[in-house]
């Protein structure tokens, strides 16, 4: 029986409803779910590398939460 799931990444990514796509996972299988790093910590790594942290800042405005 699955207990939970570990993501190395939580993308951060909207789901088909009003929830994200982890949350909705959550909610639909009653699993805990734990993310090494989310979308949020990658963007404040990626601070002093401009065109870099510019994709990444598109990919969340397009697909995140």
């Amino acid at each position: 029986q699955v207990a939970g799931i570990a993501v190395a990444l939580d993308r951060q990514e909207k789901g088909q409803g009003e929830l994200s796509a982890i949350g909705e996972l959550q909610k639909q299988f009653g699993l805990q779910t734990v993310a090494i790093a989310s979308l949020d910590d990658l963007i404040r790594f990626l601070a002093d590398d401009e065109e870099k942290l510019k994709k990444v800042q598109n990919y969340k405005k397009q697909y995140g939460v």
